[in-house]
């Protein structure tokens, strides 16, 4: 059995730091929170020196990182990415595709089952999420970075061509509601226990609720990208944002890079929701972890061109932003030391409520005994320290 102690460590737990604690792990599992015995002489051990302990970031919606994105559709891309986040902390994350083809799509699922065959970081990526293609098209608002020649109406016979080809591989997709077919996208798709989501959508109040109550039940980057209060042909409509507060089954995601939702809204949506209905995501891409100024959103050979002003990256007319530069570690710090959410809320954030929203709570997501050691050593600055996948640390997994 394979022996762990991390010792001298400030324990972030459900609504409380507790400072002094040593974490036992036994053969990758948290085995004790609290241990007080001696310390086994087979153990190996970590003094923290005082760093907190959180649980291993959980991102629900991350296009790439560290130079590469999961749309290059190679399994030597989903390692670097997955590696680069991995390196911030997060311990599990589902790889995100944009809007593509079907043949590129398909190239995307290749490319992840191959990954999941090969490495030996497959496990800190159980699924895929596929932002689109069945998005409101050319023209709309929300339609944001998303590529619009190949955005279409949902098409059921493609979608259990690709169900088919994951082979179990898909565990979200997102779609707008107002779409012809959306509603039966939805249906098809909670029946087989795909995470349906609402996402670049202009619809209206009704038509989300609509949405809702036939299996869509979260929202992808909640604010951004989705419809609110406005005037339509001289009548004022209700959007996705209204809808989505309304309903206390959907759960929401927001962007935690800083640039993309104030404070105001994120508290706004803590307040109205509850934190453990409240991911945050990156939405990073290929320039997450990496010091670059310009670079392509999607693959290198479809993908759109980026900059990046000001901490996020940005279509080059400026018209809208095109994801993040983010990794989850940047997202902490935002939340704790920019917008002044304590610790052991931001860890609801960024571990819990993803990992509830995906149903793997009972193994991710918090500290507790019986639950993986997917965990991060944190500074007082907020910046990483160590990163344990399975109680191994990050850079000895080849």
């Amino acid at each position: 059995m394979k022996k762990l102690i991390i010792k001298n460590t400030a324990l972030v737990l459900a609504g409380a730091v507790s400072e002094n604690r040593t974490v036992l792990v036994e053969d990758g599992v948290i085995a004790d929170v609290d241990h007080r015995g001696e310390i086994p002489a087979d153990a190996r051990v970590i003094d923290a020196e005082g760093a907190y302990l959180l649980p291993g970031f959980v991102d629900l919606h991350v296009h790439g990182g560290g130079g590469a994105d999961f749309m290059d559709a190679t399994p030597e891309a989903f390692e670097v990415a997955v590696r680069t986040h991995l390196a911030h902390g997060t311990t599990l994350l589902y790889p995100t595709a944009m809007s593509a083809t079907e043949a590129d799509l398909a190239a995307f699922i290749r490319a992840y089952r191959a990954f999941r065959q090969e490495s030996a970081l497959a496990k800190a990526a159980p699924g895929l999420h596929l932002e689109g293609p069945y998005f409101a098209g050319a023209g709309q608002r929300s339609s944001g970075a998303q590529p619009t020649d190949v955005l279409r109406l949902p098409d059921l016979a493609e979608v259990e061509r690709l169900l088919a080809l994951g082979d179990g591989a898909i565990a979200r997709w997102d779609a707008a509601p107002e779409l012809t077919g959306a509603c039966e996208f939805a249906a098809y798709l909670k029946e087989r226990g795909v995470l349906t989501a609402v996402g670049h959508t202009d619809a209206t109040a009704a038509e989300c609720a609509e949405g809702y109550a036939h299996g869509f039940s979260h929202t992808t980057h909640f604010y951004n990208g989705c419809s609110m209060h406005r005037k339509r042909e001289q009548t004022v409509y209700a959007g996705v944002v209204e809808a989505t507060y309304l309903d206390d089954n959907v759960t929401i995601e927001l962007i935690g890079d800083g640039c993309h939702i104030p404070r105001e809204d994120i508290l706004l949506a803590m307040k109205i929701k509850g934190a453990e209905a409240v991911s945050i995501i990156t939405d990073g891409t290929r320039l997450s972890g990496t010091d670059a100024k310009s670079g392509k959103l999607g693959s290198l050979t479809a993908g759109r061109d980026v900059i990046v002003e000001a901490g996020v990256a940005k279509l080059p007319d400026r018209s809208s932003f095109a994801g993040s530069i983010a990794t989850m570690d940047r997202c902490l710090r935002v939340l704790c030391a920019d917008y002044g959410i304590d610790l052991p809320t931001a860890s609801v954030l960024l571990s819990l409520a993803p990992a509830k929203r995906m149903g793997v709570a009972d193994r991710k997501g918090s500290i507790a005994v019986g639950k993986d050691a997917d965990l991060v050593l944190v500074d007082a600055a907020y910046s990483v320290k160590t990163v344990l996948l399975g109680g191994v640390p990050a850079e000895e997994l080849a």
